[in-house]
């Protein structure tokens, strides 16, 4: 996962909390080893990675390691100006 984009971490964290983990989990590692590398709280992306954790507590450590790789990694958004797409 290179530089994702909120757009692009938003739908996962969405696409998570709708079909749960399984589904996600090639993503979710990709999402955690990036968040590793970048050095975001590991506690965190320890729930996350860890599927025996209770969900409610995995979705919430997911959605705390997409807030800091937004401000770490600094992931563009993406705006939608008069039907464009442009990086913000």
């Amino acid at each position: 996962m290179s530089r994702p984009t909120t757009d692009h971490l938003t739908a996962l964290a969405e696409g998570v909390v709708a079909d749960g983990f399984a589904p996600h989990q090639a993503a979710v590692a990709e999402l955690v080893a990036r968040a590793r590398s970048l050095g975001v709280c590991p506690v965190l992306t320890d729930v996350v990675a860890d599927p025996s954790a209770p969900r409610p507590a995995r979705e919430r450590a997911l959605g705390r390691v997409v807030v800091a790789l937004v401000a770490v990694a600094g992931a563009p958004s993406v705006l939608v100006t008069t039907g464009a797409a442009s990086a913000a």
